[in-house]
C-alpha cells in the first residue's frame, strides 16, 4: 500500500503546517525547535492510510505517495478551487 512521503527539500517547514494539520489520522508529526520554528514534518508508516488529503493541501508540493518498493511513486491531483 502506498504511503505519504516528505521532500525535505520542497517543504517549508511552517509550523502551522496545512497537510499536517489536515491529516484525518494525525500520522504527520513535527518536531519543535522554537516559538514558529518546526522540522521537516514525518509521516507515520503505520497510522497513515493513504487517503491524500495532505497531499491535496501542502502549498508546495512537498507530499507524494510511494510504494513499497524504492522509488515507486504516485501522486494524487489536487482539487481545483
Amino acid at each position: 500500500m502506498n504511503k505519504a512521503y516528505i521532500d525535505p527539500n520542497k517543504c517549508d517547514r511552517s509550523a502551522m503546517c496545512p497537510a499536517r494539520r489536515s491529516c484525518p489520522e494525525k500520522s504527520i508529526t513535527q518536531e519543535k525547535l522554537g516559538f514558529f520554528k518546526r522540522g521537516v514534518p514525518v509521516v507515520d508508516s503505520e497510522k497513515c492510510v493513504s487517503c491524500g488529503e495532505c497531499i491535496k493541501m501542502c502549498p508546495h508540493g512537498a507530499i507524494t505517495m510511494q510504494g513499497p518498493s524504492v522509488g515507486q511513486k504516485t501522486k494524487i491531483k489536487k482539487k481545483k478551487k
